[in-house]
C-alpha cells in the first residue's frame, strides 16, 4: 500500500480514505496491506483504538500538555496564575472576542501555545477519518465472533458521535461524513445545518446503544459501554433543546432530552449501575465560626464525596457513579502515576515543580458566591450569611472544591515558596505582607514560572493534599484523580432541567418516578443538603435558576460551565463576563465587624472582563479551511 501525502490542511486532509498513519507505525510496511489489517481482529481493534488518541475532551491534556485556555477560564469559574508564557495573551484574545485568531493558532504555533479548542477541531476530523475507515472495512474481519464485532462497531459509532458533538456544540453544523472522501471526490462541500448533524449524531448513538455491552470484561474496562452512549445521548439532546440551538423553543426538544435522561436513570436502576455515593454525613461538617473542620485539609465527613474525584492510592478503581472516564495512566520516570490533566490546571509551582506548565487556575470570587449556605439558601437570601466571614457554614461541596486562606496544605518537601504549610492567600496577612501563595507583581521576569494564585481562592477539587511532582522523578504521587467524562450526577441534573422545561417542577417524564424537583433534590441530599427551598420552586422559571446554580456547584471546575452558559444564552450577561478577585486584608485583630480579623472584599478586575456579543456564541472555522475550500462557508457573523 503506497503512502500518500496530501497538501490540503485540517478538515479535508484528515478525511481521505487510507490507513497510512497506522501503517507508518508498523515495521514491515511493505508486507502489510489494508486487507491484512482488517481481516485480523487484533490488528483491526488496534486500528480502531487509534481513534481514541485524537479525542480531546474539555479537560483532556493533548500530548500531556495542560490546556492554555481551558473552559474553566473561558467561563466565569476561574482565572490562571501563570504569567511567563502565552497564557495571559491567549486569555486576552479570548476576552477581546478574537476567536478567529485563536482558531488559526493551530498552524505554525507550538502545541503548548495553542489552546485545546483549536487543536480539538483538527484532531476531531482525524478521529472521524479513523472511525470511518474502520466501519468501511469491518466486514473483512474473519477471526471474530458476532459479539466481538458488535462491540467494535458500537465503539466506532460512539466515537463518531462524540467527535461530532465536540465539533457541533462549538461551531454549529459542519459536514457529517459517514464515509471518507476519495481523492477524486468533489471537494466543494457546503456546511450542513446543526439540525442535520444532530439527526446523524442520534442515529449513530442509537446504533452504539444497541451494540455496546452493559459492561466490558477484564482487559477492556474503560471502553465506552451502553450506559456511556446513553449518557452522550442525554448530553447531546439537552444541548439541542437549549435556547442556543433550539431557537424556536420547540417543546418536543425538551421532551426528547427529558426522555433520554429518564431512560438512563431507569436503565441504571434496573441494572444496579452508576449509583450515587452516599455522602450525606458531609452536612455535619463542623464549619461554623471556629469549627473543628473549618481549617482541616481533608475533613473525614467529606471523604465519601471527595473520593469520587481524588484520593490516596494509585490503583484506578472506577467510582460507582462513573459512567465513562479517562484511563489517566500517564507515567513519569520511576513508573508512578501522574494524575493529569486537571491537577496541572488547578495547581501551581509548589505542587508541580520543573517544566510541567502548571496553570494554577484559581476560582473567581464572583463564582464562589454561587455556593449556598448549608441552610439551603443563596447567600443573598440567608440572613445568617456574613460576607465578612465567607468561609463558614457553606454547602459541603464548597469544602471539596475551594481551598481558602488558613487551610493546612502539604505542597512539597523540596524548597517550597510557602514554608508554613498553610494556604496564605491574603493581600495583607498577619505579618503585614502579601500572602506567599498569591502572585507577586514585583516578581522578576525570570521568576514568573513560579506560578502562584491570582484570585484569592485556590481550587481544591482536583489536587489531593500531599501530592507534588518535581522534575521527572522526585515526587510524592501516591494519589489518584478521576478524570470523568460522564457521571450519574449529570444525568439527574440533565433530567431535572429538561423535565422542568417540558413538564414543570412537579411534572414527570412518562415512565419516570422522579419529578424535576425530585431529581435536583437527589443530588443535593446525597451531600446532606436540604431540598430546594420552597421559595425557589413555585414555577418553571424560578426552579430553572436553582437548577442552573446546582449545575454550577456540582460540576464546578469540570469544564462544563462554559458550554452551559453558552447553550442557555446567558454568556453575554454582565454577571458572567466579569472577573472578581477576593481581597483579604488583616485589620489588626478580631472585632465585631471583622470576626476573623480580616476584611473581605470582592474586587472586579476591569481589565480582565470579557467581551461577549451575539457572534461569540458560535466559534469560527480556521481560515486555512476556507482558503482551501471556499464553499464550506464561515460561521455566521465571522
Amino acid at each position: 500500500m503506497k503512502t500518500k501525502k496530501y497538501t490540503l490542511l485540517l478538515i479535508l486532509a484528515s478525511l481521505f480514505v487510507g490507513c497510512e498513519d497506522y501503517l507508518d507505525k508498523i515495521d514491515n510496511i511493505e508486507a502489510l496491506t489494508e486487507l491484512d489489517i482488517f481481516t485480523d481482529v487484533n490488528l483491526a481493534e488496534d486500528y480502531l483504538d487509534a481513534g481514541y488518541t485524537y479525542l480531546i475532551t474539555e479537560t483532556t491534556a493533548k500530548s500531556n500538555q495542560p490546556d492554555i485556555l481551558s473552559g474553566l477560564v473561558m467561563s466565569d469559574e476561574g482565572y490562571p496564575g501563570r504569567y511567563n508564557n502565552s497564557v495571559q495573551e491567549r486569555y486576552q484574545s479570548y476576552a477581546n472576542g478574537d476567536y478567529l485568531f485563536l482558531m488559526d493558532l493551530n498552524l505554525g504555533v507550538q502545541q503548548r501555545d495553542t489552546p485545546n479548542l483549536a487543536v480539538r477541531y483538527s484532531e476531531s476530523w482525524k478521529g472521524i477519518r479513523v472511525v470511518n475507515t474502520f466501519l468501511e472495512n469491518v466486514d473483512l474481519i474473519e477471526n471474530a465472533d458476532e459479539e466481538t464485532i458488535n462491540g467494535l462497531v458500537g465503539q466506532a459509532y460512539f466515537l463518531r458521535a462524540f467527535y461530532y458533538h465536540l465539533l457541533t456544540k462549538r461551531h454549529g453544523g459542519v459536514i457529517y461524513l459517514t464515509e471518507n472522501l476519495d481523492l477524486n471526490s468533489d471537494l466543494a462541500r457546503v456546511r450542513e445545518s446543526y439540525e442535520s448533524n444532530l439527526e446523524n449524531i442520534l442515529i449513530d448513538l442509537e446504533q452504539a446503544i444497541d451494540l455496546l455491552p452493559v459492561n466490558w470484561t477484564a482487559g477492556n474496562i474503560g471502553r465506552p459501554t451502553k450506559g456511556a452512549a446513553m449518557a452522550l445521548k442525554s448530553r447531546v439532546t439537552l444541548f439541542a433543546a437549549s435556547p442556543l440551538a433550539n431557537t424556536n423553543n420547540d417543546p418536543q426538544k425538551w421532551v426528547d432530552a427529558a426522555t433520554a435522561a429518564s431512560d438512563l436513570i431507569n436503565y441504571a436502576s434496573q441494572n444496579g449501575l452508576y449509583q450515587l455515593i452516599d455522602a450525606s454525613d458531609a452536612i455535619n461538617l463542623d464549619v461554623g465560626h471556629g469549627g473543628a473542620d473549618l481549617f482541616v485539609s481533608e475533613p473525614e465527613k467529606l471523604n465519601n464525596y471527595r473520593k469520587v474525584f481524588v484520593g490516596p492510592g494509585k490503583s484506578k478503581v472506577l467510582p460507582q457513579e462513573a459512567i465513562f472516564m479517562e484511563v489517566n495512566d500517564n507515567t513519569i520516570g520511576n513508573g508512578g502515576l501522574v494524575p493529569l490533566p486537571r491537577t496541572y490546571l488547578t495547581s501551581g509551582y509548589d505542587i508541580v515543580k520543573g517544566n510541567f506548565n502548571p496553570m494554577n487556575i484559581g476560582a473567581t470570587a464572583n463564582f464562589v458566591e454561587k455556593f449556598e449556605t448549608k441552610n439551603g439558601l443563596a447567600i443573598e437570601d440567608d440572613p445568617s450569611y456574613n460576607d465578612q466571614e465567607p468561609f463558614i457554614n457553606r454547602d459541603p461541596r464548597f469544602y471539596n472544591a475551594i481551598l481558602y486562606d488558613g487551610v493546612p496544605w502539604i505542597v512539597t518537601d523540596s524548597a517550597p515558596l510557602n514554608t508554613s504549610g498553610v494556604a496564605d492567600l491574603a493581600v495583607i496577612n498577619e505579618n503585614g505582607v502579601l500572602g506567599v501563595d498569591l502572585h507577586d507583581p514585583t516578581s522578576p521576569a525570570n521568576q514568573l514560572w513560579r506560578v502562584r494564585n491570582s484570585t484569592g481562592y485556590r481550587i481544591r477539587k482536583w489536587v489531593p493534599n500531599g501530592f507534588f511532582l518535581r522534575n521527572c522523578c522526585n515526587a510524592e504521587e501516591d494519589f489518584y484523580v478521576n478524570n470523568m467524562i460522564f457521571r450519574m450526577s449529570e444525568i439527574y441534573l440533565n433530567y431535572a432541567e429538561a423535565a422542568n422545561e417540558a413538564y414543570g417542577p412537579a411534572g414527570k417524564a412518562p415512565g419516570q418516578s422522579l419529578s424535576s424537583l425530585d431529581a435536583v433534590n437527589v443530588i443535593r441530599n446525597r451531600v446532606g443538603m436540604p431540598n430546594v427551598n420552597g421559595m425557589y420552586t413555585g414555577s418553571t422559571s424560578t426552579l430553572r435558576e436553582r437548577i442552573r446554580n446546582e449545575r454550577a456547584i456540582e460540576f464546578c471546575f469540570e469544564a462544563m460551565r462554559y458550554d452551559d452558559i453558552r447553550r442557555w444564552k446567558i454568556a453575554h450577561l454582565e454577571e458572567n463576563k466579569k472577573v472578581e478577585f477576593l481581597e483579604m486584608r488583616w485589620q489588626g485583630g478580631v472585632s465585631a465587624i471583622y470576626p476573623t480579623g480580616f476584611s473581605f472584599e470582592n474586587v472586579e478586575q476591569v481589565n480582565l472582563k470579557k467581551t461577549f456579543i451575539e457572534k461569540n456564541y458560535w466559534w469560527p472555522i480556521p481560515s486555512s479551511e476556507l482558503e482551501a475550500v471556499p464553499d464550506f462557508g464561515q460561521t455566521d457573523n465571522w
